[in-house]
């Protein structure tokens, strides 16, 4: 009996040395990926003011005139690369999320993408951040612990990385879908719940580092007007006012409302703020999040010359149908997880849009 208790202990205080080390493991891959943010960076900032760097052409990108002054920021397509910051994690990571979600779900979760700056180099004016507030500043991580590798985990330094690329390239305008993340808490307690003051602090750090390479609602509208009828009524920007700036958008959520009483007028706020599709529609739509392809809702919103996000696939699956459904839906931001952006995809299985193309003028 002795004996079994004794190995018993023993097979315990393995075990629980084991996995301390898996956790040391998966803990340390922050560390080291804020390093290499870092390290990037610089590397950036000697290239850009050394003048060492490629300059891009846009129309390298595009199935259109570049200079036709009658396109709006409504009337192209533009194909977004998903979770745009995730680098392929640790395999034993994706094994507990397996454990405490799914093993299809796990699965879902092995690829990864370049640097942001590799991404507009190559044409993708689309990306999707997911935010979390650390310690007072804000990251970007998808599952804390399991799966946290970033290519971008300081937001503030992106912010920067992102400014860079504009002042020094001629673009199309940028979008940006940040979606507030607070899953998945319990497995970094160093994580803190957003709250106006939160959010009031995120505007004030996206109007400094982007300064006049903002678009803001404030700058479609003013005190006394309502988003939602400008847009109906106006449309939004032509497509050549809009070069070199950057969109923000708030991903609807638990959050939208927060955010939006932080000032009713949107004189103040840094993003725009997403919807989900209902029949009523809010007095700041501008932007939707329709995911699902549903042909009906996005054509209504499109006709009225609202922005829509939807998926083109899901869950690393890609279905042709799907794919030529959500093009013919004129939904402005096509999201997929088979951009040109991944380091991990096979060049045959990279989609674009017509004409190879990253961005194109709507049918």
């Amino acid at each position: 009996m002795k004996k079994f208790i004794k190995i018993s202990l023993k097979t315990v205080f393995v075990l629980l040395i084991l996995f301390m080390g898996i956790v040391l493991r998966l803990s340390l891959v922050r560390t080291v990926d804020i390093n290499k943010q870092e390290k990037h960076l610089e590397a950036l900032k000697e290239a850009y003011e050394s003048n060492q760097y490629e300059v891009i052409d846009e129309s390298d990108f595009t199935n259109f005139d570049l200079n036709d002054s009658s396109l709006k920021l409504d009337d192209i397509q533009i194909l977004a690369s998903h979770n745009s910051y995730k680098k392929v994690g640790p395999a034993i990571g994706r094994f507990f999320v397996g454990l405490g979600d799914s093993f299809s779900e796990a699965k879902a979760l092995n690829y990864g993408y370049q640097t942001i700056t590799d991404q507009l180099n190559l044409g993708i004016r689309s990306f999707e951040f997911d935010l979390r507030y650390r310690n007072g500043s804000f990251e970007l991580t998808h599952v804390p612990l399991v799966d946290n590798s970033s290519q971008a985990v300081k937001f503030d330094l992106l912010l920067e990385e992102i400014k860079w690329f504009s002042d020094y390239q001629t673009h199309l305008p940028i979008i940006i879908l940040v979606e507030v993340k607070d899953d998945w808490t319990m497995l970094d307690p160093a994580l803190d719940p957003f709250d106006q003051d939160v959010f009031m602090l995120l505007d004030d750090l996206i109007k400094d580092k982007l300064s006049s390479s903002l678009f803001k609602p404030s700058d479609m509208v003013g005190s006394q007007q309502n988003l939602k009828d400008v847009i109906i009524n106006d449309g939004w920007p032509s497509l050549q006012s809009l070069f070199n700036q950057v969109i923000f958008v708030l991903h609807p959520g638990s959050y939208t409302s927060s955010y939006y009483d932080i000032d009713q007028t949107l004189q103040s706020q840094s993003m725009f703020i997403g919807s989900n599709y209902q029949e009523i529609l809010p007095s700041y739509a501008s932007f939707f999040v329709q995911n699902d392809v549903d042909l009906e809702i996005i054509s209504s919103l499109v006709d009225q010359h609202f922005m829509v996000r939807t998926r083109i696939d899901a869950n690393l699956e890609f279905i042709q149908s799907r794919f030529d459904d959500a093009v013919s839906s004129g939904a402005q931001i096509l999201t997929t997880d088979f951009s040109v952006g991944r380091y991990d995809l096979d060049r045959e299985d990279v989609i674009y849009l017509e004409d190879n193309k990253m961005v194109i003028k709507k049918d």
